[in-house]
Formats: C-alpha cells, structure tokens, sequence
C-alpha cells in the first residue's frame, strides 16, 4: 500500500496505479491544517492529523509525505513523524521534503508527477504559516527508526529525502 499525505490529484493517482501493484490510498493532511491555520490554533493539530490515518502497524510499504512539515510546529512534526514510523513495513519507504528558508508561507504546493524523475509543482493559497525550518540532523532524528537512503539538497533550497525502514 502506497499512503499519500497530499490531495488527490488525478494524473497522480494515474502514475501510481499504473506502475505499482499495489493500493492507494490518499490522506489529504492538508485539510486539517488548514483548518488548524485559519482557526490560528496549532496546539493538538497531531490529534486532528491522526484520526485522518487510520492504517494500522506496519501495514504500508510507501509513504509520501511531500512537504507537509514545512507546515507543522514541533510538538505535532514530531508525532506524526514517529507514527508515520510505526506505519511502514519492514523495507517500506517515506518520502519528503523540507524547506530550508524561515519564511511566510502562503501557499500549498501540489506536487504532480510528470515522470518518474519530474514533478510539476502548482501552488494553491494557503492561510499564512511561519515555515519551521528542519535541519538534516533534526530531520533524521524525527526519524530515528527510519535509515536515510539519500538526501539531496536542491536548487530551490529544499531537501529531498528519503528514508527507509529496515528489513
């Protein structure tokens, strides 16, 4: 099972059903912290975000975080990292990336598929968020059971990252 943090995006859906043999299941965190934004309330965001993930332990082989916490404090970036953890299969993978700029953001980046090594990139207006700057160190120590398989700063200033848990 494939598990992705983001909204449905047809061509993606598309790409992944096409050339994996397995579910796909879709997750959009985004609503909730959103919501969470508007309402100007980050305290709890976690809990919102957990009952969105109703998948059990160790049943997801893949996950695709794409730059959900580029929008999370701390306290909420931290437990869903470490429940994401507890979702992936041995030899399962998470995929994410993290900004590394302290900036307003006000938008939402969908990440469509273009190709296997290409992603388009489409903003969407988001109510405004302080971006909480990770660095590598604070990534993988979020990610204490998980392995970093590559890392890849890129023009753009974010890292790319993934990370997979052992088999």
């Amino acid at each position: 099972m494939l598990l992705d943090l983001g909204p449905v995006i047809g061509s993606n859906v598309q790409f992944f059903t096409e050339r994996l043999t397995c579910k796909l299941h879709i997750e959009d965190l985004f609503q909730e912290i959103e919501a969470a934004a508007r309402a100007r309330v980050r305290h709890g965001l976690e809990v919102a975000l957990f009952k969105r993930l109703g998948q059990g332990p160790e049943s997801v082989d893949g996950i695709l975080c794409w730059d959900v916490f580029d929008f999370l404090d701390r306290t909420a970036g931290v437990a869903l990292a470490s429940h994401l953890e507890t979702l992936l299969r041995r030899g399962g993978a998470l995929y994410g990336f993290f900004g590394t700029t302290a900036i307003d953001l006000n938008h939402y980046t969908r990440f469509i598929v273009k190709r296997e090594d290409r992603f388009e990139l489409r903003p969407v207006p988001a109510t405004p968020v302080k971006r909480r700057v990770l660095v590598t160190r604070e990534i993988n120590m979020m990610f204490e059971g998980l392995m970093s398989a590559d890392s890849v700063l890129l023009k753009s200033g974010t890292r790319e990252t993934l990370f997979r848990r052992p088999a």
